[in-house]
């Protein structure tokens, strides 16, 4: 009894550790990508361009908050991959957002 116990208790913390390792890998994957996305702003704001006005403005918030949500990445460094993240926007952010929202819904 006692060993099919052991087992179990084995097989939980293998387990735990995978789910551990698969947030660790995606918190390095979202930094990766939001790496990219910031280093390409210019870039997807050009293309975003050529959608228009619409797409322009949409972009151009869209950059603004991804890269606060960079910087706040940044910052929690592995806590944020594993324990997730809060990020806070201020008055003028929601604005923006509010200001696009007919714009986005309409692309």
């Amino acid at each position: 009894m006692a060993t099919e116990i052991q087992k179990i208790e084995s097989g939980i913390v293998d387990v735990a550790k995978k789910v551990k390792a698969g947030f660790e890998d995606a918190g390095e994957d979202a930094l990766k990508l939001a790496g990219f996305l910031q280093n390409n702003a210019t870039e997807i704001a050009t293309l975003a361009a050529l959608a228009g006005k619409k797409g322009s403005t949409v972009s151009t918030v869209a950059m603004n908050l991804l890269n606060q949500v960079v910087s706040a990445v940044k910052a929690g460094g592995a806590a944020a991959g594993a324990n997730g993240l809060n990020v806070s926007f201020d008055a003028a952010v929601i604005a923006d957002v509010k200001a696009v929202i007919t714009d986005l819904e309409s692309l």
